[in-house]
């Protein structure tokens, strides 16, 4: 059986305005490190953090909920200005971009990127994600059937941190009125039509007077993995240097 060795937080010190990268729901620092490194080569400070249970087991991640994500993010935050760094940015892919909305809702944050960002989620799609995330990692492991099964069946158990899960979502977008930061909000032509119609719904609802929407026809859903990785990198960087 493959023993799984839990993502550790990446920092990468660059210059004095720091970017704090934010990953998706049952992935890992992997999402956005080339991400990172290429921002960090531009002469940013940055900073990921590891979601608890993330890129282990699925009894692993079914261990925390985005009560322990977000606390999460909140410490990354703290620990930037308590290093010294007055300018935070912060950027997120699907749960990472409702991260950053709510970090942006939350503290003073300079610059926001948002990707593939659900504006709403039921409990059902919370527990479908974690079966198929269930799947590929028992495989991965090598996990014998009964064990795989015995795994699966614990996502049923899992109501309350889905429930915690969307009430998160519901949270956000109630306060996206004080989102008024210059803000990007980036979507995939080849992800669900779900993300295009969520992406035009927080562009709306934002009060941001310094707001972009921007479709890419090669991306899927992980936007900083996809096909067009490089041209979402340069126009993530042109923004921040605006």
């Amino acid at each position: 059986m493959l023993k799984l060795k839990e993502s550790q937080n990446v920092f990468l010190k660059g210059g004095d305005e720091a970017v704090i990268l934010l990953h998706s729901f049952t992935g890992t620092v992997r999402d956005v490190k080339a991400l990172a490194e290429f921002l960090n080569e531009a002469g940013y400070t940055c900073y990921i953090p590891a979601y608890k249970g993330h890129g282990l087991s699925l009894e692993g991640i079914l261990a925390y909920t985005t009560n322990d994500w977000w606390e999460q993010v909140q410490d990354s935050y703290h620990y930037l200005k308590d290093s010294g760094y007055e300018t935070i940015h912060v950027l997120g892919v699907s749960l990472g971009a409702l991260m950053s909305l709510k970090l942006v809702e939350t503290f003073d944050v300079k610059k926001c990127i948002a990707m593939s960002t659900p504006h709403n989620r039921t409990n059902k799609d919370i527990k479908r994600r974690l079966y198929h995330y269930g799947e590929r990692i028992n495989q991965i492991q090598g996990l014998d059937e009964d064990e795989s099964k015995r795994q699966l069946a614990l996502i049923d158990d899992y109501e309350d941190g889905a429930r915690l899960f969307t009430s998160f979502i519901e949270d956000i977008m109630n306060h996206l009125d004080a989102v008024n930061i210059p803000i990007s909000i980036k979507y995939g032509e080849l992800d669900q039509r779900f993300y295009q119609d969520s992406a035009e719904k927080i562009y709306h609802d934002i009060s941001s007077e310094h707001k972009e929407l921007t479709a890419y026809k090669n991306a899927t859903h992980l936007m900083t993995r996809s096909d067009d990785k490089e041209q979402i990198e340069q126009d993530i960087l042109e923004f921040l240097k605006k």
